[in-house]
């Protein structure tokens, strides 16, 4: 005859988890089940043990989060058409990301995800053109319509899907390129201006201040004649 052992079945939730661990966390949750569920029965006959109302739901809410529910797929994926109707797509498939390894029947997360991938990004939409004018922008700078072409090149072929990534890289671009003054360059700046830039737009060391600086002139040596 079975009986429920609650210290076994402390014991056998944390083995369970402890075993699912490698797995994410649906492992952790499926396997912390089990064990509750293992570790608590002894003897080999029928339980006569009787889960509590609350158990019950303890041991529901751990199976939802195994499983998405029609509800849950239904708030998710509205949140994800949300986003992408907002203009951000990257930022959408970001959001679905998240939540791959969280269920245990994800296929409907795979399935929106491959649909998304295979619509090109549109980086001459506004959130996009409006995020490199205020990269540039920020530091007095600005592009051409065949620069900011190249620049939508570049990130099409690093996979860069979201404005957000759009303007990470090129505030990379532009401080590898030496084009945003560096800590040392901003304290002169506020005593002496902006550095000048040369032609491709690069920060020199040139200041207009000091560029115009005129020392004043020395006073004249005075010489004296001895007994004069």
């Amino acid at each position: 005859m079975a009986t429920f052992d609650a210290g076994g079945a402390f014991g056998g939730g944390l083995s369970g988890l402890a075993a699912g661990a490698p797995f994410g966390p649906v492992g952790m949750a499926a396997t912390g089940i089990l064990g509750l569920i293992g570790g608590g029965l002894t003897g080999g006959g029928p339980a006569e043990y009787q889960f509590s109302p609350l158990q019950e739901q303890l041991m529901g809410y751990g199976f939802d989060q195994v499983k998405a529910s029609p509800a849950r797929r239904k708030s998710i994926l509205s949140e994800f058409k949300s986003r992408k109707t907002g203009g951000n797509r990257g930022a959408a498939e970001s959001f679905l990301e998240s939540y791959r390894d969280r269920f245990s029947n994800p296929e409907f997360i795979e399935k929106r995800l491959a649909k998304s991938y295979k619509k090109p990004v549109d980086y001459s939409k506004d959130s996009f053109q409006s995020m490199a004018q205020s990269v540039f922008g920020s530091q007095g700078l600005g592009y051409t319509g065949d620069e900011y072409a190249s620049f939508a090149e570049r990130a099409k072929g690093a996979g860069i899907r979201s404005p957000q990534a759009f303007g990470d890289m090129l505030k990379k671009e532009l401080i590898q390129s030496g084009k945003v003054m560096t800590p040392q360059q901003e304290m002169f700046s506020y005593l002496f201006g902006t550095p000048e830039r040369d032609p491709s737009g690069r920060l020199t060391n040139r200041y207009p201040a000091i560029a115009k600086y005129t020392p004043p002139a020395l006073p004249q040596a005075v010489t004296y004649q001895y007994g004069a």
